[in-house]
């Protein structure tokens, strides 16, 4: 299995007390503060604007002096999340933003239609309009859907951007894409690249450990290093009255197992990790020719018979399997609970409730434990927090990249044009407190956040904390915002060393292709008993040996065909790179 290295990461769910509201919201593509490496901020007398040049012969329409004269359009639709914002009378249609390209860019926006994105309306619409033959945009982002894309990229109506990306692509975003070349598995189809993958906004969802310290201090134990020792402490919270209430009612763990592969709350991959896999991934073989499906390994059975001991011991709640993040989190910050995994933000929330429900009461964050073999693994996410298309009978791709730079911009300068905090704030576009620009970018079809994940993180945790000034205004606001807040200085920076001292354990799935013929037909069904299989084991009500049984079933049933279909992709877009 391989090991998340620089330039294979994926989002930084919070980015620190500006970025709390946005990552709260039901659209995972809103935007962190962003900074800037100095080669790229803007040379004096051009700032804010992207870096544009006027080559003869490159853009599809008369381009001078960093805009298409005259304007030249672009049809697009906008999903519409729960947190998007219009301000002074505006719309999805006729807004600041469409008005800034405009006039700075040449790039006359016309919006086909709009839908919400919650109970996937926006997806229903669009795959709609794809099978009733219904005008198509000329650019969707599908906002990291994986099955949208595919199904885009399957219908043959979108533009092979292969040869666009080193004909129009800025430096700057070559740069990233050079960086993080992971970028293009999900989106490539036989070499040819069919969407414009714009990374997420940092290291995303890896948890760490965090535990009940004024616990440990009272029972005078040391924080947990490998699972025997975890497990060990686990039984010191359980039966040796942490609380000092007299009363047997405290849990060693507090743990989700209803979402084992999506929330990041109370999160037990570290925990699947320390016995080397992971739900749902598919991981390199031994000889690393292949991939290998870990839900079906030997080693997943173990993790299983463990699991069900602690159960059995009263070291995870019996709820577990019944608990989503949320209410697993509740054990710890209600001081039922003494260790609990999760992202770097959780110093922000919910931990916090947990010195207000049980006053005196102190966590700290800790690396996640290592297995018997001396590793540690756990789960990220994706690298792509977004796909663009462009539609195949769009005349102009080079404003893609023309508003992709702008997106660029943005990221690593903080503003642009009259599209900075400041500007906005001035004229009543943004709510008070909000604290970024990320609310008039969502009127549009590309997040903000185009730049390297990690570049982001290492800002703070490289010159910050060694004093420095940022690299950019944007930078240097997030600095300050930071270190007037506890919570962050001492609370998620903290998190983000710990996690960063450990990063060798962070692990991808390595198959990110389309989903495979049989996953269509059988993966539901097979991924339904996989779960059942193992909450049954996990709760005693199945035998251990259920498992063996599982594995026959899972490759007679598709399994086996499945993975056939998944390692035709990687030898063919993985081994041949």
């Amino acid at each position: 299995m391989i090991r998340f290295k620089k330039g294979l990461s994926a989002a930084l769910t919070l980015m620190l007390t500006v970025s709390v509201l946005a990552a709260c919201s039901d659209n995972s593509n809103s935007p962190a503060p962003q900074e800037t490496k100095a080669s790229e901020t803007q040379s004096p007398g051009n700032e804010g604007a992207p870096n544009q040049t006027d080559e003869q012969g490159v853009e599809t329409a008369p381009f001078k002096d960093g805009k298409y004269d005259p304007a030249i359009p672009m049809n697009i639709v906008v999903p519409i999340g729960d947190d998007t914002m219009y301000f002074n009378g505006e719309t999805a249609e006729k807004n600041i933003l469409f008005d800034q390209f405009k006039e700075n860019l040449g790039l006359d926006i016309n919006v086909l239609w709009t839908a919400p994105t919650k109970n996937e309306g926006f997806k229903t619409k669009l795959l709609l309009s794809l099978s009733s033959g219904e005008k198509l945009p000329d650019v969707i982002n599908t906002m990291g859907d994986v099955e949208l894309t595919n199904l885009l990229i399957e219908s043959g109506k979108f533009m092979d951007l292969t040869d666009h990306i080193d004909k129009y692509a800025s430096e700057g975003v070559k740069r990233v894409y050079d960086e993080n070349p992971e970028l293009f598995h999900s989106v490539t189809r036989d070499g040819k690249i069919m969407a414009l993958p714009i990374p997420a906004w940092g290291p995303n969802g890896a948890p760490n450990m965090y535990v009940r310290q004024d616990w440990l201090d009272k029972l005078q134990l040391k924080a947990p290093t490998t699972i025997k020792e975890l497990e060990a402490v686990m039984e010191a919270f359980v039966n040796n009255d942490p609380d000092g209430n007299n009363v047997k009612d405290t849990v060693g763990l507090a743990v989700q197992l209803k979402n084992p592969t999506s929330e990041v709350i109370a999160d037990a991959t570290a925990l699947y990790g320390a016995f080397g896999v992971l739900p749902s991934n598919w991981a390199k073989s031994e000889d690393g020719q292949s991939l290998i499906y870990d839900p079906i390994q030997p080693e997943m059975k173990t993790a299983l018979s463990t699991f069900r001991s602690w159960m059995e011991k009263g070291y995870i709640s019996k709820d577990a399997p019944q608990q989503d993040g949320g209410t697993a989190a509740q054990l710890f910050t209600s001081g039922k609970a003494g260790i609990i995994f999760g992202p770097n933000w959780l110093p922000y929330w919910p931990l916090p409730d947990l010195a207000v429900n049980v006053p005196g009461a102190e966590f700290k964050v800790y690396p996640i434990p290592v297995g018997e073999n001396g590793k540690a693994e756990r789960r990220v996410f994706s690298l792509v927090g977004a796909s663009v298309l462009v539609n195949k009978d769009y005349k102009h791709p080079d404003a893609v990249f023309k508003y992709a730079d702008v997106m660029f911009t943005l990221a690593n300068v903080g503003g642009i044009w009259d599209l900075d905090t400041k500007s906005l704030m001035d004229k009543g576009y943004m709510e008070e407190g909000a604290g970024s620009n990320y609310h008039v970018v969502k009127y549009g079809f590309m997040p903000n956040y185009f730049v390297d994940p990690w570049y982001q993180i290492d800002g703070y945790l490289d010159l910050m904390l060694a004093g420095k000034p940022g690299r950019s205004p944007g930078e240097q606001e997030g600095f300050d915002n930071c270190l007037s807040n506890p919570q962050c200085i001492d609370g998620q920076i903290e998190s983000m060393k710990v996690w960063k001292a450990q990063q060798d354990a962070d692990v991808m799935s390595l198959y990110s292709g389309p989903v495979t013929p049989t996953q269509k037909t059988q993966g539901d069904f097979l991924s339904k008993m996989e779960y059942e299989t193992q909450m049954k084991i996990i709760f005693g009500t199945a035998p251990v040996e259920e498992f063996d049984v599982f594995v026959e079933k899972w490759k007679s049933g598709g399994g086996d065909k499945i993975t056939e279909e998944v390692n035709e992709w990687y030898r063919a877009n993985i081994l041949k790179q």
